[in-house]
């Protein structure tokens, strides 16, 4: 026997209505399928089945208590590896704040392809798009000035976005909206309801 302890990404799901799932689903059942779900709440025997039908991997969370803990460092993913795209990294900026804390930001300045994969625990500074099929995260903050067609994952204290296209953006766990962002730079910041959007 092996036992192996892992570190995993979930979306905590609590079901309340069967019609805002299948909504919630249609949405993003592309981005979900690399997660594993916790099911709770009103789980019925059409949402059992679509979860199958659609090869998602997720846990009926009755009565199951699990404890969370705020990552520190880069979480391994549950996916098979895969090398890593290589991105062009057009400059590395490296700051002092007040605390004497060295920190470092990645630049991007060319479009991040189809099939890139970019990950970091620095903050990730994006000038341009980021294309389907391309995955970037980071475990500071993300800003992308660019139109989103990927996935941008953020797991710090703010996210600056201007557009969503076909792509996903999670803050910190949450997926955010598409129709939040018109074209017009935002910023996501935490907060105690999980977060906030202001416009820049």
């Amino acid at each position: 026997m092996k036992v192996k302890q892992k570190k995993i990404r979930v979306f905590d799901i609590v079901i309340d209505s069967e019609e805002k799932f299948f909504d919630y689903m249609k949405k993003n059942l592309i981005l979900l399928k690399d997660y594993l779900l916790l099911i709770d709440g009103l789980v019925t025997e059409k949402i059992e089945n679509f979860l199958e039908q659609n090869s998602l991997c997720y846990v009926l969370q009755q009565n199951c208590n699990l404890k969370t803990i705020q990552a520190k460092s880069q979480p391994q993913s549950t996916q098979p590896i895969v090398e890593p795209t290589k991105v062009e990294i057009v400059k590395e900026v490296i700051y002092q704040d007040s605390e004497t804390k060295i920190q470092n930001t990645k630049v991007i300045n060319k479009p991040i392809r189809s099939g890139a994969v970019y990950e970091s625990e620095a903050d990730i500074v994006i000038f341009n798009r980021v294309n389907s099929g391309a995955k970037v995260v980071s475990e500071g903050n993300i800003s992308v000035y660019g139109e989103i067609d990927g996935v941008v994952e953020a797991n710090g204290d703010f996210a600056v976005i201007k557009s969503i296209g076909k792509g996903y953006v999670i803050f910190n766990g949450d997926i955010l909206e598409k129709e939040d962002f018109d074209g017009g730079l935002k910023k996501v910041l935490k907060s105690e309801d999980g977060y906030k959007i202001e416009d820049l």
